[in-house]
């Protein structure tokens, strides 16, 4: 028997029908058994499957078209009971509940699903008390969490008791990849699953066994334990990291984190992540490590902060610091870190106009190459402010305008104020199409003042005056291609006059007297891509100075001739991308420094990076400077003999396996500074993560497992 009714089909089938309960009426019948349905241990999105039966008590909800569908429908007057039998389909809105048998008592108002039970509420908002399920499965659609039990009781719309009970992640229900079976579940939704006498299942082979266990059963971002880092290191022995995360309200959270390095020593860091507002917002670390092999406490400290008070004005922190200048070489286990020659800590506000740009700023630099950091000149403060292409009015001459003050300081006794002043004016004149003439000069006036109480102060004078011309074409070959040519000749009469010997800080001190021309020459190729839009297909850009008089008063030499710089970039094809910028010594007939990028990615599953850096042990080309940004001089101080290679393959199968290969090697010294392994596999309810890293003087091996809903992988790559 298949029947269905809508409200008022029920209405008129009740009035044909004897019914010996007082004010119970055939509609009303239906109504309480599918109220009672809504019921059973549903909350939004949640899915209910039972092999034997299921129970439930609910409180009358509004109206609704509701829909039965059965092969047999039959009530017992002496019981007040209602049984509807094979293939039973009972349907309200998105509510749907199917079973071999369902059975209704209208006194005790007690439903019963047995047999192969299934219900789904799909968003409805049940009103109810408490429900039962026996041999029931519970699933938890937003998180895919499965959890079944041999007796599941509803005590609130949220608080759920289970005996006997499992719980996993798995879609794969005969035999998960791994399920954790408790003699006791308690689970608040939104809240917490506690389970006792816990064991954790791979597949189905009990692993370990816990007392007592706690889950954050939470849609949201949940406190808990993070997934342990292990590993073992060739010098130190075995590592170990934990890391404990708090969810501390919607816009904060800290994460605290323990580490054991084997001989090494012990450490513990904190994260503190916050969001003031949509403008504000910023994160603090603090890592603090008791280096047993060297016998040192090591610390180290960061803060960013950003803060946007307008579209124009922004504030930013940025503060670093380190107990030890040796932090990062005994501790990091990344080769670009264990490298690094600084750290600089800065506290900024910016104003940025249409044509205006304005700063205040205070920087710290901490030198990571020396002992102390005593000697090392900071800005505390600088402020400056810079006017770019003004126009006045109709006249036909540009105003460009710089000015900055700053007070250097050192712990070693540095106390030097300087102030900055640049006013410059540029008259373009247009020669014929595409050409342009530009006439420029300026003035620069530096003050100096050694302490701030003394009324000594030291000028130095720079007139800065040049010529640049100017002239740009293209070709186009068919619709999708054009050529475009830059040229640009640049003529820079520089004349500095010092009233004493300065502190050389920053290039502004450097700047001497100097003659010379600067060409410039550039070819690009663009073609529209498939969507239309211009893509850059090839470039190639040359430029050259020549010195009119010595390159510097102290160099010995006096060659005319700087560095040819040459700065090519080709992308074939998307997939494809080389950047190369060298340097080639004309009398030497050498080059003197090569930089090289090639980036590939195949397909999706393949992607290569290879960079290669190379500099000669001697003086290699500034790349621009104070006045003109394609200028080649030379350094005064001789650059290191560097000479390496850098790589990084990632492979991404569709099995879930992920590889990813980092090198480092260095080609003077012949050696492999790091090579880096680093495997994931990602499964449907559960990742593994191993790292293997080799340095110089030792190995690293670690690894991570994940279990979906218990915590995520993130291996360092």
């Amino acid at each position: 028997m298949s029947r269905s009714f809508s409200a008022h089909e029920a209405v008129g089938l009740a009035s044909k029908t004897e019914n010996p309960l007082q004010g119970f009426s055939f509609l009303h019948q239906y109504k309480i058994m599918i109220r009672l349905l809504c019921f059973c241990l549903c909350f939004s999105l949640f899915f209910f499957k039972a092999n034997t039966s299921l129970a439930a008590e609910v409180i009358q909800n509004p109206d609704a078209p509701i829909h039965l569908k059965a092969r047999s429908l039959q009530y017992f007057k002496g019981k007040n009971t209602y049984i509807a039998q094979g293939d039973t389909v009972v349907e309200q809105g998105k509510m749907r509940l199917q079973a071999d048998m369902v059975r209704l008592n209208e006194t005790t108002r007690r439903l019963s699903g047995m047999g192969r039970v299934f219900f789904f509420d799909g968003a409805n908002h049940i009103d109810t008390k408490f429900g039962f399920i026996y041999n029931g499965k519970l699933f938890l659609k937003e998180n895919n969490y499965y959890i079944e039990g041999k007796n599941i009781v509803r005590h609130s719309e949220t608080e759920f008791e289970l005996n006997e009970g499992s719980f996993t992640a798995c879609d794969c229900q005969e035999s998960p990849a791994w399920r954790i079976r408790a003699q006791h579940l308690d689970l608040t939704v939104d809240e917490y699953l506690i389970a006792k006498h816990t064991r954790f299942y791979i597949k189905d082979v009990p692993f370990f066994y816990l007392p007592y266990f706690i889950y954050p059963a939470k849609r949201d971002r949940q406190t808990g334990l993070l997934v342990p880092r292990v590993g073992y290191s060739s010098q130190h022995g075995f590592r170990y990291k934990q890391a404990l995360f708090i969810a501390l309200n919607d816009h904060q959270d800290t994460t605290i984190a323990l580490e054991h390095r084997g001989d090494k020593g012990e450490g513990v860091g904190l994260q503190y992540r916050y969001i003031l507002s949509k403008k504000g917002r910023g994160e603090l670390n603090a890592e603090f490590f008791r280096d047993k092999e060297d016998q040192v406490d090591r610390w180290q400290v960061s803060l960013n902060h950003q803060q946007r008070f307008s579209s124009r004005v922004q504030g930013k922190l940025d503060l670093k610091y380190q107990s030890e200048t040796s932090n990062l070489r005994e501790l990091s286990d990344r080769t670009t870190e264990r490298a690094q020659q600084n750290i600089e800590s800065n506290l900024s506000l910016t104003y940025q106009g249409d044509a205006s740009y304005a700063y205040l700023l205070a920087r710290y630099t901490q030198d990571l190459n020396q002992v102390n950091n005593d000697d090392t000149p900071q800005r505390l403060p600088e402020i400056g402010y810079s006017l770019i292409e003004y126009r006045p009015g109709d006249a036909p001459f540009y105003l460009n305008f710089e000015t900055s003050a700053v007070n250097f300081w050192s712990k070693a006794g540095l106390n030097l104020q300087r102030v900055d002043l640049y006013p410059k004016l540029a008259l373009p004149i247009p020669i014929f199409q595409n050409v342009t003439l530009t006439p420029w000069a300026g003035f620069r006036e530096t003050w100096y003042r050694h302490g701030e109480l003394s009324n000594n102060s030291i000028g130095r004078e720079i007139i800065p005056a040049g010529i640049t011309l100017e002239g740009n074409g293209h070709f186009n070959w068919g619709k999708n291609t054009r050529q475009t040519l830059q040229a640009a000749l640049f003529y820079e009469n520089i004349e500095v006059t010092d009233g004493e010997d300065l502190v050389q800080i920053d290039e502004l001190d450097r700047v001497h007297d100097r003659q010379n021309i600067t060409a410039t020459l550039m070819q690009r190729l663009i073609q529209n891509n498939n969507q239309g839009l211009p893509e850059e297909k090839a470039a190639i850009r040359f430029t050259e100075t020549y010195h009119l008089d010595a390159i510097s008063p102290l160099s010995q030499q006096s060659r005319r001739f700087s560095d040819l710089r040459t700065e090519i970039f080709l992308r074939p094809v998307s997939s494809v991308s080389l950047k190369v910028d060298t340097a080639y010594h004309l009398y030497r007939g050498q080059w003197t420094s090569i930089s090289t990028d090639l980036g590939l990615s195949l397909s999706s599953y393949l992607n290569l990076n290879i960079g290669q850096r190379t500099t000669q042990g001697d003086s290699i080309p500034i790349k621009g400077d104070l006045f003109n940004p394609y200028y080649l001089g030379d350094r005064e101080t001789v650059t290191p003999e560097m000479d390496f290679w850098s790589g990084v393959i990632t492979v991404n199968t569709p099995w879930g396996v992920r590889y990813i290969n980092r090198m480092y090697y260095e080609s003077k010294e012949n050696e492999m500074v790091e090579i880096a392994h680093l495997v994931e596999y990602h499964a449907q309810c559960w990742a593994i993560g191993l790292s293997y890293v080799e340095f110089h003087d030792r190995n690293e091996f670690s690894f991570v497992i994940s279990l979906k809903g218990l915590g995520e992988l993130s291996p360092k790559s």
